[in-house]
């Protein structure tokens, strides 16, 4: 594979391809299914449960019997498996690798370790924007939780200090994962709820389901197309806008994702300084650049959990090339300027609809 030096960081700009790669923070900006205008809509039902920290809510039309339950009993099962949010949970198998840091290998389900191969994988793909060794940090920052707080530069130094997705030891043939120091640690929250999408998607297209909507607080899949026949059209929130219904654009999709990752759901104020959630791996603050927001087009969920971070990370000019260099993968990045940057291959059916906002895409052609 190539590696293509971007910045300080090395990447592969011909990775797997979406439909070889088992892929896909973090709170997310959420965008928001438009279905008004839609005729005939045979038997649409949907339901809601409150899973993986946010509000997870299925629209199928002609819905299966059970299907919702199997769905939300799978992603329960996930979240169980790979949660380090220990007011929840007492055990899991993330805390358990983690609680083994430095002293011995942990075995692990199916859904775990092919959750961290795959995190370990992206790393290598974007030049270690995305790594899902980053515990450390988000423990010591605890953003979103009762005990957010700016830490000590020294204390950064040294959680920074154990994130390294290379130094994580898989057996595939054990399927065990090994820290090898003390106080290293692994979050998949930035890539587990894509898994998620992509096990419900699948459990509901093996229930025979054609047409639909997968909502996991703003990671989206889109199954088959609306009622009428037309693609489905997904609203990309308004980074600057207070309401999840302020949207910039629309993009017409017809089964695929769609995840959006910015700074803006989830941060705490420190003598007028905002600190978000989304960290470089490299620095062990809070990611700073020009991008309001960054949405990810593809196939797969994981993939664009994943991606959607990473690119972020790298900023504009390097997250727009990664993105617009992988197979299968479209996105849309805003500045803080309003300015938006679209992927060719996403641009014909991605439109701008709020006037403050100016397309800038052709800067890259």
């Amino acid at each position: 594979m190539l590696y293509t030096r971007m910045g300080n960081r090395s990447f592969h700009a011909t990775g797997p391809s979406v439909s070889t790669v088992l892929a896909v923070t973090a709170l997310i900006l959420a965008p928001i299914v438009i279905t008004l205008g839609c005729s005939r809509e045979p038997s649409r039902e949907s339901r809601s449960a409150s899973l993986l920290g946010t509000v997870v809510t299925i629209t199928v039309y002609d819905a299966p019997r059970n299907v919702f339950d199997a769905v939300f009993d799978r992603v329960r099962e996930i979240e169980a498996r790979m949660s380090i949010n220990e007011s929840n949970y007492d055990d899991t198998e993330i805390l358990r690798v983690n609680r083994a840091a430095g002293k011995h290998p942990v075995p692990v389900s199916d859904d775990t370790f092919q959750v961290i191969e795959t995190a370990i994988e992206y790393g290598v793909i974007t030049g270690g924007a995305f790594d899902v060794s980053i515990a450390p940090l988000i423990l010591l920052w605890g953003i979103g939780t009762p005990r957010e707080r700016l830490p000590a530069p020294d204390e950064v130094t040294s959680a920074r200090s154990l994130v390294d997705f290379s130094r994580i030891v898989l057996d595939s043939d054990a399927r065990t994962v090994f820290l090898p120091e003390p106080g290293m640690g692994i979050d998949v929250g930035g890539i587990a709820k894509g898994y998620a999408v992509d096990e419900a998607t699948r459990i509901l297209s093996e229930a025979g389901v054609e047409r639909g909507i997968v909502d996991f607080g703003g990671d989206i899949m889109t199954i088959g197309r609306r009622p009428d026949g037309r693609p489905w059209r997904v609203g990309v929130r308004n980074p600057e806008g207070t309401a999840r219904g302020n949207i910039l654009g629309v993009i017409e999709s017809t089964g695929e994702t769609i995840v959006s990752s910015g700074p803006y759901e989830r941060y705490f104020v420190k003598d007028g300084v905002q600190y978000h959630h989304i960290f470089d791996p490299e620095t062990g603050y809070p990611t700073e650049n020009n991008l309001t927001s960054v949405t990810v087009v593809s196939a797969v969920s994981e993939t664009a959990d994943a991606l959607s971070t990473a690119a972020f990370v790298l900023g504009l000019e390097d997250g727009y090339r990664l993105i617009e260099q992988l197979p299968g993968t479209e996105g849309v990045f805003v500045t803080d300027g309003n300015r938006v940057y679209t992927t060719p291959g996403l641009r014909a059916r991605f439109e701008i609809t709020h006037d403050e906002f100016r397309d800038a895409s052709r800067e890259f052609d």
